[in-house]
């Protein structure tokens, strides 16, 4: 793995965040959070851990969502918490979250 493998991976996974966001945005708030509620449940595990990150991106690079609660699993990836950080970074939905939950386990020591 060099490089390109790692620019290819993150062109990757900027194309699907853009798809993801487009069919996010158009949704209410209330919606979105109930999409990222249910795909808490259904996605935080070892195998599903980059679709539920996916749509975590998705929801705060279009500001849709008042709730942030980061996987548990994300404890793994240290790419995914990394794109985590960088999205919240890098968007203004830190002046929107009413209520926040860094569930990675480990997280403050990885």
């Amino acid at each position: 793995s060099g490089p390109c493998d790692d620019l290819g991976t993150s062109c990757d996974w900027a194309i699907k965040v853009e798809v993801c966001k487009h069919y996010l945005k158009g949704l209410p708030f209330h919606l979105t959070e109930n999409i990222l509620d249910q795909a808490h449940k259904l996605l935080d595990n070892h195998h599903d851990i980059d679709k539920l990150l996916l749509l975590i991106l998705s929801a705060i690079e279009n500001c849709r969502t008042r709730r942030l609660k980061t996987p548990v699993y994300l404890y793994s990836s240290e790419l995914g918490r990394i794109r985590l950080l960088e999205s919240l970074i890098g968007s203004d939905i830190l002046q929107n979250l009413k209520d926040v939950q860094f569930c990675m386990y480990n997280f403050y020591h990885r």
